[in-house]
């Protein structure tokens, strides 16, 4: 592997709009005692991986030395925040594990924390199985990579592996061009009126304002299905309306089974929630640091949740409609525009607009970003995961990943709202819903 020069590695990365409000879910999950803003992917092989090698693979990452040596700077009002890099000689820590329970993921590995003052940004842990198994589990600050940078920052650690040229270019965000001050306030009202309509009270969610957590810890489940399974719910997303691949699809039998939990609590209404839209141009490879999401809002009133294709029409009306007023543009230069606020403000103005509930219950798909990747390390992959971090309240994330040609559903939820008795009832009715005739 060609050793990378520290020099070439930029000194500051002026944070994203879509960073600064991951800052800001950063303090909500400590306000509610929820875990951390941190993410998870977990790999898994049919061999025993070696140690060693990896941890020379990742200690050969320019991106990953730069995410162990950086700090975080808020400087004074209306001036942006920013990575600062200084060379301190970190290198990532990998850490190694043995579990007796086959593809299980060590409890001290789900619940520790990167937090915005952590010395590193990124940590690693091996995860050794008595059949001769392994797991490579990558943990990261949200703040600083979004789904398609964890792609892209796989795609590099490969490229390492194999000893292929480098882009370094594609790693960090280019340079902003200056918004006028006139242009961000004008979009901030338009922005600020639609959002607030949107998602204006009484919305249903699983979770209440008053809720909170109590064990700070974040429980998951997988759902897996298989080859035949996945192809059957591609189909059953087409006749069901979904035109624009299956997010639709997979958001409406999420909403439906959320309805009837909450009908069966006795608190069904309408469902809101913003759903991540790459902000990325097409076609672009880049950047790997730095969240550039944007977000589609969807508010699914009560009338719509009779059956999944009615839902999905409700969504897809939605979804032309705000595309072609430009929402998630308009969303992203209102991000930017809040970069130049204290972090209290931006907390106490985000918090209020739902009041204290950012959403009926969380989604996020990778889409087809993860299908096709059969090696990692030069090791063949026998699948993957993605263990997202927790927004509470509402306490519930959905998460749908591809690979392979196999969909796995991820469910992170907190056990103070998901009781045992709701995800057996979610796990029953998600599938059921998915795999309906329609």
């Amino acid at each position: 592997m060609t050793p990378f020069s520290k020099n070439d590695l930029p000194e500051k990365v002026i944070l994203s709009g879509a960073d600064c409000f991951h800052l800001v879910l950063d303090k909500h999950a400590k306000k509610h005692g929820a875990g951390g803003n941190v993410m998870r992917k977990a790999f898994y092989f049919s061999s025993s991986v070696s140690f060693e090698k990896i941890e020379n693979i990742l200690r050969s990452s320019p991106v990953i030395y730069w995410l162990c040596n950086i700090k975080l700077m808020e400087p004074p009002l209306f001036q942006l925040p920013y990575w600062r890099y200084k060379d301190r000689g970190n290198e990532i820590v990998v850490k190694k594990h043995d579990c007796d329970v086959e593809n299980e993921i060590p409890k001290n590995i789900l619940t520790r924390d990167i937090t915005v003052d952590a010395d590193r940004f990124i940590e690693a842990d091996i995860i050794y199985y008595p059949s001769g198994s392994s797991a490579f589990v990558l943990s990261w600050n949200h703040i600083l990579l979004d789904a398609k940078g964890t792609t892209l920052l796989f795609e590099h650690l490969n490229h390492l592996s194999e000893n292929k040229p480098q882009n370094f270019d594609i790693f960090f965000p280019a340079r902003e061009k200056k918004t006028n001050i006139f242009t961000y306030i004008s979009n901030m009202y338009k922005v600020k009126r639609f959002v607030q309509t949107s998602a204006k009270p009484p919305v249903s969610s699983v979770a209440t304002a008053k809720a909170r957590h109590g064990e700070d810890e974040t429980m998951n489940r997988t759902i897996a299905f298989n080859a035949e399974e996945t192809a059957r719910v591609a189909s059953n997303s087409f006749k069901a309306g979904s035109r624009f691949g299956a997010t639709l699809y997979f958001i409406a039998c999420c909403s439906q089974i959320i309805h009837l939990l909450n009908k069966q609590k006795n608190k069904a209404g309408d469902l809101w929630l913003p759903v991540p839209y790459d902000g990325r141009l097409k076609g672009a490879v880049g950047p790997l640091i730095s969240n550039c999401v944007s977000f589609l809002f969807y508010r699914i009133p009560e009338a719509e949740l009779d059956s999944v294709p009615q839902t999905v029409k409700c969504l897809s009306a939605q979804m032309k409609s705000q595309i072609g007023d430009g929402i998630p543009q308009r969303y992203t230069m209102f991000l930017n525009m809040m970069r130049h606020i204290p972090l209290w403000l931006y907390y106490l103005l985000v918090s209020r607009t739902g009041k204290g509930v950012f959403a009926s219950f969380l989604y996020t798909s990778t889409g087809d970003n993860f299908n096709e990747l059969t090696h990692l390390f030069g090791e063949p992959l026998r699948d993957l995961n993605m263990i997202p971090a927790l927004t509470f309240p509402p306490g519930l994330t959905f998460v749908f990943l591809k690979h392979d040609n196999k969909l796995n559903i991820n469910i992170a939820y907190s056990p103070d709202v998901i009781t045992d008795n709701d995800l057996h009832l979610i796990e029953e009715k998600i599938k059921q819903a998915l795999l309906a005739e329609y």
